[in-house]
């Protein structure tokens, strides 16, 4: 039956997130140390875990595509001055087009499809579509009371576009398994074959969404429900070709391979080996430095498309972005004003945005797979010296790395400032640059301490440090509530740039006294 292997499925994941989280709760400094084994074993727990886990569904199903229609649809109906339903539907059809080869449940390799399928042998049939059938549900439900709560159009229309939106979504997945039969090709969804390829047609479907609108182009309100109708066709045509396929498990078998997602040791290890793809051999690549400074920079030419691809990648969509307001305020009077408020008042939002963009994260990551989880095995590797001298080096790195998209990003404001109109005082256009500068230098130094202090990874490679999860949740949030503070971009800016000094120079200190005790091997 589908519902036992839907139940069954969710009390899995139940459990492990249920004993992750006591896992986490007995790695907590001082209270950890109050909770005993014997939590593990409490079905009062069980319980409450289930509670909580409903609990989390229903956030995932409907305050998840609140701020998905909120972010994506209503705040840039602004730009517009235009609440039709021709526009709205407009957007949402583009985003459903984007969104049914991107975000498909099927291919998307996660941790509890390996528990059931490859470690508890659940077939790989049922459980691949039971998924998929709440994906759509869920989906369906969220989107159309986030249409309905905040959006003008009819309830008839929202359920319009959220069936299009399910039937795309089987067509897509109807399309990559035809794909899959012909070429014996895995799809991973979060590994497409070329990034180049795959952010490049988001961007289109970006600008048919956004921008050819701007010029007037809307697709007509009688031809959604053409659309709906081909749509509902081939829907037909096409679901039958996920009930009928046979190759689930074949499909699972390579899809849930050590590559995409880090279980225990010696899945770390394979993860690690195919990094070596990414890394430069060149015997030929040395450096003029001594010491660790060698040491460092001949990890970091050889590890410089690890280390850079996301910053370059981030360039380029910052570069995009940039060109499209760039030429929306220069031929449109609306925009301008907006665009020159945005900056003037609106500074506190760039930290929140400077904290998905900052790579420090992702770079400290690649540290510790790539040098730390093999050489702090040695005992020379940590003592003090050592660990102070490659701290400064990787500093300086994780700085210059993140200082590409940042000096793009702030440059660019100060542009966009110039063209919207400008500003009185002179100095903001200073303030604005240094205070992007600032958050930038801020985000590279958290990160790097955070690593250096908690040193949150174990030898397998996984996430152990429940104070450094809890330290970058913290973070999140405070940049979220600061980007709600209205005040002028000289003041904020101000303000960011003292705190980034303060911020730094503790941090260094910190680093001195405890890092040599902490820095080490889990």
């Amino acid at each position: 039956m589908m519902i036992n292997t839907f139940v069954d499925a969710f009390l899995v994941k139940n459990a492990y997130n249920t004993n992750q989280f006591i896992y986490a709760l007995q790695r907590l400094p001082l209270v950890g140390k109050l909770i005993s084994n014997k939590l593990y074993g409490k079905n009062i727990l069980k319980v409450i875990s289930v509670i909580v886990a409903v609990f989390v569904q229903l956030v995932k199903v409907f305050g998840y595509k609140l701020l998905y229609i909120f972010c994506f649809i209503t705040l840039p109906l602004g730009l517009f001055n235009n609440t039709s339903s021709d526009l709205i539907m407009h957007i949402y059809l583009f985003l459903a087009l984007i969104g049914c080869f991107t975000n498909t449940e099927i291919f998307n390799p996660t941790k509890d499809k390996y528990y059931n399928i490859v470690l508890l042998k659940m077939d790989a049939k049922k459980l691949a579509i039971v998924n998929f059938l709440y994906f759509l549900i869920t989906t369906w439900l969220g989107q159309l009371v986030a249409l309905i709560l905040l959006t003008n159009i009819m309830w008839y229309d929202a359920l319009l576009l959220v069936n299009m939106l399910v039937f795309l979504k089987v067509i897509a997945i109807s399309i990559y398994i035809f794909r899959i039969k012909k070429t014996n090709e895995v799809i991973n969804e979060n590994k497409p074959k070329s990034w180049f390829v795959y952010i490049g047609l988001i961007l289109i479907g970006l600008i048919f969404s956004y921008v050819v609108p701007y010029f007037g182009f809307v697709i007509p309100y009688y031809v959604f429900y053409l659309l709906v109708f081909v749509g509902l066709i081939l829907f037909l045509v096409n679901i039958k070709n996920i009930f009928s396929f046979d190759g689930y498990q074949r499909l699972y078998k390579r899809l849930l391979i050590n590559d995409n997602f880090v279980l225990n040791t010696s899945e770390s290890n394979a993860l690690q080996k195919n990094t070596l793809k990414q890394i430069t051999l060149d015997v030929n690549i040395t450096s003029n430095k001594e010491g660790y400074a060698y040491f460092h920079e001949l990890f970091v030419k050889r590890h410089r498309k690890i280390l850079g691809d996301s910053a370059k990648m981030t360039t380029i969509f910052i570069i995009f972005v940039f060109v499209i307001f760039l030429f929306l305020t220069l031929i449109n009077d609306g925009i301008r004003v907006g665009v020159n408020n945005f900056i003037l008042l609106f500074l506190p939002y760039l930290l929140f945005i400077m904290y998905f963009i900052n790579t420090g994260k992702s770079i400290t990551n690649a540290m510790f797979m790539n040098c730390d989880h093999s050489m702090l095995t040695y005992r020379f590797y940590r003592n003090p010296k050592v660990i102070l001298s490659l701290f400064k080096e990787r500093l300086k790195t994780i700085i210059i790395i993140n200082l590409i998209p940042t000096l793009v990003l702030a440059f660019s404001l100060c542009i966009l400032l110039l063209v919207s109109g400008g500003t009185d005082n002179v100095i903001n256009y200073l303030i604005i640059l240094m205070a992007v500068l600032s958050m930038s230098i801020f985000f590279s130094v958290h990160y790097l301490v955070l690593y250096y202090l908690l040193q949150p990874y174990s030898i397998g490679m996984q996430m152990k440090s429940a104070t450094y999860n809890v330290i970058t949740i913290i973070t999140y949030w405070a940049c979220y509530y600061i980007a709600q503070i209205r005040v002028s971009s000289f003041i904020f800016g101000l303000i960011m740039i003292l705190f980034a000094i303060v911020y730094t120079i503790i941090s260094l200190i910190l680093v001195y006294f405890h890092a040599p005790k902490t820095f080490r091997l889990r």
